[in-house]
């Protein structure tokens, strides 16, 4: 089975969201993965850190945890029941790795709540 550094490298991290909500989204960027694990802060201040453990050859499981304590004092996150919070939330989700050479994309959905969010992050040449 892969190890957590096979992951490491700077990624694009891409979503499409089912939100239809008056909160705006912003958790798409760069972020870096090094031992299996990333820490990022994204366009709105909010803190992500997040890590990826093999599940199989060909999945990794991601427990991401957003914090949005130092974030801009007009954005807000979902909670599970739909609600707009300040408070830190857990987002798990089962994302397919696949290669080509030394470039890698993972995949997968992430249900929390009323949303669903489809994540893609894309490794980025070195």
């Amino acid at each position: 089975m892969s190890i957590a550094e096979d992951l490491d490298g700077t990624y694009a991290v891409t979503s499409l969201t089912s939100y239809e909500g008056p909160l705006q989204k912003q958790s798409d960027g760069i972020t870096v993965i090094e031992n299996g694990r990333t820490n990022r802060v994204d366009e709105a201040g909010c803190e992500w850190r997040s890590s990826f453990v093999w599940v199989d050859e060909n999945q990794v499981r991601m427990t991401s945890i957003a914090d949005p304590t130092n974030a801009n004092v007009d954005f807000l996150l979902t909670d599970a029941g739909g609600n707009a919070t300040s408070e830190p939330q857990i987002y798990e989700s089962i994302l397919t790795v696949k290669r080509m050479g030394d470039r890698i994309q993972m995949t997968g959905t992430i249900n929390y709540g009323h949303e669903t969010v489809f994540l893609t992050m894309r490794k980025m040449p070195a």
